[in-house]
């Protein structure tokens, strides 16, 4: 178990068991240091305060040395860790789950008494739990539900588009992106003036694959895709031709042909007979005859599925599995030919076969194992969320979060600052190992946020740490991308600063799961080690409780168990005669014997040991069975054991659980003393609403 699930299970084990990029170059030689300032002064440096007055019942419930316990905090917990609706406000209820609350506030403040919360491994602990957390409050919450939505009502479609690319740098200089951006409107003229769609694509098109397929990419559905060529893919009709779309590619004209209703996931096995590469006229006509002769005896019934693919296919990785291959959508990426999925797909029922169908890999019989439609919202909810936040509209939800930050903590930046440094520095920064000279560094702002001053200095350590060897990326655009990301690194760490002032849940999380670490850490010292490793106490206490912990009446016995039953009877002749158990194995099983006989000894009471129970409870020795394996056994029972107290050994987990339980009843005793508890009666009575 996690330690994070530990924790957790702890609290509730006590509570309910015990950018800007303009830039204008700088004037002066380049060894001299950076000698400026701003020249447009802030407006306003104080964060933008946003108070939003929240009502909650801040009456005093109770005091427990001197802390005051709020209505408020106590209904939180009240609710939220009472199970199986039993927080019914009740009298019995309330005053019930008030005593347990009292005894887990007793604890952390016992642990903060010994200074628990400053031992380094708990708050390195805390704080990569704080880590994980603030990750889900830094989007926009609003923004990434929309996209989940979005994303969904997408995935109810398939699209088959044509494209036009002409390629173009994301970081290319203006001049470049505008002549780019001249020539996918000229294109799109041509097609609007009446040229097909599919000439101007190969002829014109710069992704490579339009000079073979006229600029046809095929089926995909949400994902399938690069987020802004999807969207513009969705929003047209059929038949439509889009405005120049930008991506990290260049500019695309897109035109959907087809849209379809999902045909949702297959899951299929297929039989392979390959055509290699650059085959003959008679190797083709050779794997048709294969083919159409396997197909023709599935048909008849002469041979089953499994045993024709592990006969026949050609797919090594899957001829000893029946073929089977992953569960796949149509049109999804890394999808199979078009010709196969469409095949698949026709299949109308599990355990259908298709006819041949030939793909760039040879031919293939495809057989339906199951198919399953197009989940519901709430169905895929969870996994649309997960490829959301891998794919990059994910960074749509950060970019406005970060916007809305810069708005409410009166970001300014100082672009002039920026321009002159960039003239300063070399193209090592693409080498990935620049250092900064030190006439470089300065202190001079290069941007506020929320009163805070980011200086040269800050953004030159940044650009350090991180520079990497970068040949995608001239040396302005490389700085330029390292300011924006240092820009919304700051935001974003500021934001998550003040996470516990904004998000009343996070706070509150936040001081269960350090309550948590706590408690954990000193229920271990106080009670659950201590009663584990102290087995002086233990005994004591077992001794003072002798007669909780006692065997009832027990049989002794010896089962023997032979293999061959010459030597059952000669073992039984032995026990009947009492001779100790040792005296008869030693006698009966030589070395290098064939058969020999086997003994279990024990104490067993009633119920224990079903061999046991069938007997009469007497002094015996049962005569010789043969068993169900060709084994023969017998019991001897040899005295019956009347009541008596466990040994520490014998009933340890039993003792220790008790130990622990009084350990921690007498230590909750001296902590009511230590720390003194005054309850308002009349608070708690205004909260019993039956």
């Amino acid at each position: 178990m996690k330690k994070t699930a530990i924790v957790l299970f702890a609290i509730f084990s006590v509570l309910f068991l015990s950018a800007q990029k303009n830039t204008k170059p700088v004037a002066g030689s380049p060894n001299e240091p950076i000698k400026i300032t701003p020249t447009k002064p802030p407006v306003n440096t104080s964060p933008v305060q946003v108070e939003v007055e929240v009502k909650t019942d801040q009456r005093t419930l109770f005091t427990i040395g001197g802390d005051k316990v709020t209505v408020h905090e106590f209904e939180s917990v009240y609710t939220k860790n009472n199970i199986n609706n039993q927080s019914d406000f009740s009298e019995k209820s309330l005053r019930d789950y008030l005593t347990l609350y009292q005894n887990f506030r007793l604890k952390v403040k016992e642990a903060e008494a010994m200074k628990l919360d400053t031992i380094t491994s708990l708050k390195n602990e805390l704080e990569g739990y704080r880590k994980q957390l603030a990750k889900n409050y830094l989007t926009d919450r609003e923004i990434s539900e929309k996209l989940i939505q979005e994303a969904y009502e997408r995935s109810l479609y398939e699209i088959n588009a044509s494209h036009i690319l002409v390629r173009c740098d994301e970081n290319a200089n203006p001049a470049d992106t505008m002549a780019a951006y001249k020539k996918i409107m000229a294109l799109r003229k041509r097609i609007e003036k009446g040229e097909p769609f599919e000439k101007v694509a190969k002829e014109s098109s710069e992704d490579p694959s339009a000079k073979t397929n006229n600029g046809n990419i095929g089926w995909f559905s949400v994902f399938g895709t690069i987020y802004p060529f999807e969207s513009a893919a969705y929003s047209l009709k059929v038949g439509e031709l889009s405005q120049p779309v930008r991506t990290e590619y260049g500019y695309h004209l897109v035109r959907v042909n087809e849209r379809r209703n999902a045909r949702g996931q297959m899951r299929v096995g297929h039989l392979l007979v390959r055509i290699p590469e650059n085959a003959t006229e008679q190797q083709k006509q050779d794997a048709k005859r294969k083919i159409d002769s396997v197909h023709a005896l599935l048909v008849k019934g002469s041979i089953d599925w499994e045993t024709a693919v592990r006969e026949f296919s050609e797919d090594r990785a899957t001829r000893t599995k029946g073929g089977e291959l992953p569960w796949f959508g149509s049109g999804a990426p890394n999808r199979y030919p078009v010709e196969f999925e469409d095949a698949a797909f026709s299949l109308t029922s599990d355990s259908a076969i298709s006819k041949p169908v030939a793909t760039q890999f040879g031919w293939h019989i495809i057989r339906r194992f199951e198919k399953r439609p197009v989940p519901s919202f709430n169905e895929a909810k969870a996994d649309i969320k997960r490829k959301v936040e891998r794919d990059s509209r994910s960074q749509v939800a950060k970019n406005v979060l970060i916007e809305r930050i810069k708005r409410e903590n009166n970001f300014v930046i100082y672009p002039e600052v920026k321009s002159q440094l960039a003239a300063r520095i070399d193209t090592n920064l693409q080498k990935g190992n620049w250092r900064a000279d030190s006439t470089l560094r300065s202190n001079v702002p290069m941007f506020t946020l929320a009163g805070k001053s980011y200086t040269v200095n800050d953004f030159i350590d940044y650009m350090e740490k991180n520079a990497k060897r970068r040949n995608d990326k001239n040396k302005d655009a490389l700085i330029n991308e390292y300011f924006e990301n240092f820009v919304n690194a700051k935001c974003l760490e500021y934001e998550e600063s003040q996470l516990e002032n904004k998000k009343p849940e996070f706070k509150a999380l936040m001081k269960e799961y350090r309550d948590g670490i706590l408690l954990f850490e000193l229920m271990e010292r106080m009670v659950w080690g201590k009663a584990v490793k102290d087995t002086a106490g233990l005994e004591e206490f077992r001794k003072k409780n002798e007669t909780k912990y006692m065997w009832g009446e027990r049989a002794d016995v010896a089962i023997f168990n032979c293999t061959d039953k010459k030597i059952a009877d000669a073992a039984r002749k032995l026990a009947l005669k009492n001779k100790p158990v040792a005296d008869i194995t030693a006698k009966l099983n030589k070395e290098g014997a064939k058969s020999k006989v086997s003994v279990i000894e024990g104490k067993y009471e009633k119920g224990q040991y079903d061999v046991v129970d069938k007997l009469e409870w007497k002094p015996a020795v049962t005569p010789v069975e043969k068993l169900s394996d060709s084994s023969y056994r017998f019991v001897w029972i040899k005295r019956i054991v009347g009541p008596e107290p466990k040994t520490l050994k014998e009933a340890k987990g039993f003792i220790v659980s008790d130990y622990q339980e009084y350990l921690e009843k007498t230590w909750l005793a001296d902590l009511r003393k230590k720390y003194p508890i005054t309850v308002n009666e009349d608070v708690l009575r205004s909260l019993i609403r039956k």
